[in-house]
């Protein structure tokens, strides 16, 4: 009598195996987390260069996989929320920044100081410790500490020293006339605010685009001067975001 022979490794029944495996994998990412690496200072000293932190996909809704329909929602980005989104110049990249305005919120800034709704999101100085910026790699010693509270959300602000008192500086708009954000939109900003391309800069974030919430960071390495190897930052392994 034959014995039956095993399956091959590329055999019918594994390879389709390992295509639905595969679509799971990337239903996964695409509709409930997904882990994004951070290559640019824009969001320092909260996310720092070299962060790998995880975006909760679930926090708004739920969208159809690989595509931007939204099957069903239940929350929207709010104040101080950290987002991962469609870049809106270039749709394939994506983009981490702070939702400062929500559809309906009246907007200026002037002197990278945000009033919102004709109040004055108060920024407190933090330059007594400076601690949490010891490694991050915008010019540490150009910047001033803040901590912002942005609708009761308190959170790491950064401004450049030489520009902090400059009076046209980063204004928004130029025209000093409130910037009304449209329904369906949010104005976002990085916490890096003088080494930030944002809502500033190329406009709103459009709702379809928001991809997920960011919550903490996954794990995180840097790269030292004069070193070969990178080097882990153990102390930001499952650091929280706000």
């Amino acid at each position: 009598m034959a014995k039956n022979k095993k399956p091959g490794f590329l055999s019918p029944e594994n390879l389709k195996s390992l295509f639905f495996l595969v679509l799971l994998v990337l239903c996964f990412r695409w509709s409930i987390a997904s882990p994004y690496h951070v290559p640019t200072a824009s969001m320092e000293p909260t996310i720092k260069v070299g962060d790998r932190l995880l975006a909760f996909k679930l926090s708004y809704g739920f969208k159809i996989p690989f595509t931007d329909i939204s099957l069903v929602e239940w929350g929207e980005p709010e104040h101080g929320d950290i987002i991962v989104f469609r870049y809106p110049k270039d749709p394939s990249i994506d983009y981490v920044k702070r939702v400062v305005g929500i559809p309906g919120d009246r907007i200026r800034v002037q002197n990278n100081q945000i009033y919102l709704n004709g109040e004055l999101q108060k920024m407190a100085d933090h330059n007594n410790d400076r601690s949490i910026l010891d490694d991050i790699q915008d010019s540490p010693s150009n910047k001033n500490l803040k901590k912002e509270n942005l609708k009761g959300n308190e959170h790491w602000v950064i401004l450049n020293k030489n520009v902090l008192n400059a009076s046209n500086y980063r204004n928004f708009p130029r025209n000093q006339r409130e910037f009304v954000v449209p329904e369906g939109s949010y104005f976002a900003m990085g916490d890096n605010r003088d080494n930030s391309t944002d809502s500033r800069d190329w406009g709103i974030v459009p709702k379809d685009y928001v991809r997920g919430k960011a919550q903490f960071v996954i794990w995180s390495m840097q790269s030292s001067d004069g070193s070969f190897f990178p080097s882990f930052r153990f102390d930001r392994f499952g650091y929280g975001l706000n």
